[in-house]
């Protein structure tokens, strides 16, 4: 072969040239990226199509934690031990109950399916874990309030 001549057969573009979309056709069907596999592409934001069990465990139990976190402080403000201090929730539980649970499992959710889909960012690998002990801390917290 000569120097300086194409012998790549290709009559695409290299797909690899470009960054992976957040959202893409694999990202709901048929994907099959896992992890990042190339050593230069880690320090880059990538995405993935396929998340682990351990992210899955880790969302359900945030989302679960935070159920039971609007439950009870529900049953604290009832029993007139505590107020809502997070003045945007406390605007929503003017509206009642089912509002007050429905808008905080709402962002909630939205802020675990942004760090899902970021989940190769670090302030990610971070985030979780943070939040996961953070609520526990609330819950307990709140159980022991409950308890008084």
């Amino acid at each position: 072969m000569g120097a300086g001549i194409n012998t790549e057969k290709r009559d695409t573009p290299d797909r690899r040239k470009s960054p992976t979309p957040i959202i893409s056709r694999y990202t709901f069907f048929g994907g099959r990226r896992r992890t990042v596999r190339r050593e230069e592409d880690k320090n880059r934001y990538l995405f993935v199509d396929i998340y682990s069990t351990g992210l899955l465990v880790y969302v359900l139990t945030l989302l679960c934690l935070s159920i039971l976190d609007a439950y009870l402080t529900l049953v604290l403000i009832e029993k007139g031990k505590v107020i809502e201090a997070n003045p945007v929730m406390a605007g929503v539980l003017g509206y009642g109950i089912m509002h007050f649970t429905i808008v905080k499992f709402v962002i909630t959710a939205a802020a675990l399916i942004i760090l899902t889909v970021l989940k190769n960012l670090r302030l990610t690998r971070l985030s979780l874990p943070f939040a996961l002990y953070l609520y526990i801390a609330v819950i307990v917290y709140e159980i022991y309030l409950y308890m008084l």
